[in-house]
């Protein structure tokens, strides 16, 4: 029970930490008037600037809707697949293993395990600092946040559900409920929520710039889910629920990172981030320089 504390009361502050940063970069920034906008620039300029703001606006929105409806057909994606879909699978993949797939599954694996993604986004965001790679930085960091994010809501829901896996002989259906036991936490796959986190991540950077990016970065992501579908550890929708908790984590910490990055433009301050990898705790840290 101390353990589980202390492991939730982490990303309880990293979140209040990254919050409370926010809202002091947006208090500090000076409300705009007509007076304050006349003094620097012509009714022209002004008229040249409107334009270009009010496009930004409708696009977040749009960006917002569009993963709303994500969410949302994920859901009953979900729903449908545990009432027809998980123990038909799971029988057939099961009665269809083979020497292709066991090798496919071992390589995509380690894709999905946190203590190898998570010292990888290190590297990434670490490199691109040194290198002045403004999109390797950007990409490391929203792997590390997501990634820490995300294993904090896996491991909750874990212990909210209990979950039965399917090599544990039972149906789908079996649930023990909440409690600090260790055994049966089937639902989510913290391989697939990892994997998802990771790809998302990087996709989110480089699919303007290089458009091949997103494909390949969920298509493995996908690969180590159906993997653990393979290896009989997880039913279709304890794969399901890891993809749309690694997205919806990678998401949130990508719009935490451009709000945080357009109000420092705006007061024209430097966040510096630095990751701090452990044994058995990631975390980052943060430095305001004005």
């Amino acid at each position: 029970m101390k353990l589980v504390f202390l492991y939730r009361s982490r990303y309880r502050f990293l979140q209040g930490f990254l919050l409370f940063i926010v809202t002091a970069a947006h208090a500090q920034v000076p409300p705009v008037t007509i007076d304050t906008v006349g003094y620097g620039h012509s009714v022209d300029t002004l008229q040249q600037v409107l334009p270009v703001q009010l496009p930004q606006g409708g696009g977040r929105k749009a960006s917002v809707l569009k993963n709303g409806a994500l969410i949302v057909a994920g859901v009953g994606v979900w729903t449908a697949t545990f009432a027809w879909v998980d123990e038909p699978v799971q029988r057939f993949m099961f009665s269809h293993r083979s020497q292709a797939g066991d090798k496919i599954a071992t390589v995509v694996e380690p894709f999905g395990r946190q203590h190898y993604m998570l010292p990888l986004a290190v590297t990434a965001a670490a490199t691109g600092m040194l290198l002045k790679d403004k999109n390797l930085e950007k990409a490391g960091i929203l792997a590390v946040g997501s990634i820490m994010v995300s294993a904090g809501i896996t491991e909750g829901l874990k212990h909210q559900f209990h979950r039965h896996r399917p090599n544990s002989g039972d149906d789908n259906h079996f649930f023990d409920g909440p409690s600090l036991s260790p055994a049966h936490t089937s639902l989510p796959s913290s391989h697939t929520t990892t994997a998802f986190a990771m790809a998302t991540s990087v996709a989110s950077v480089y699919r303007y710039e290089h458009p091949a990016v997103p494909p390949i970065a969920y298509g493995v992501a996908t690969l180590v889910g159906l993997s653990r579908i393979h290896d009989n550890a997880h039913w279709t929708t304890d794969v399901l629920a890891g993809a749309l908790v690694g997205y919806v984590s990678a998401k949130g910490t990508l719009y935490l990172y451009d709000v945080l990055d357009q109000k420092l433009k705006i007061r024209k301050q430097k966040l510096l981030i630095t990751p701090q990898p452990g044994i058995r705790f990631g975390g980052v840290s943060a430095l305001l320089i004005f």
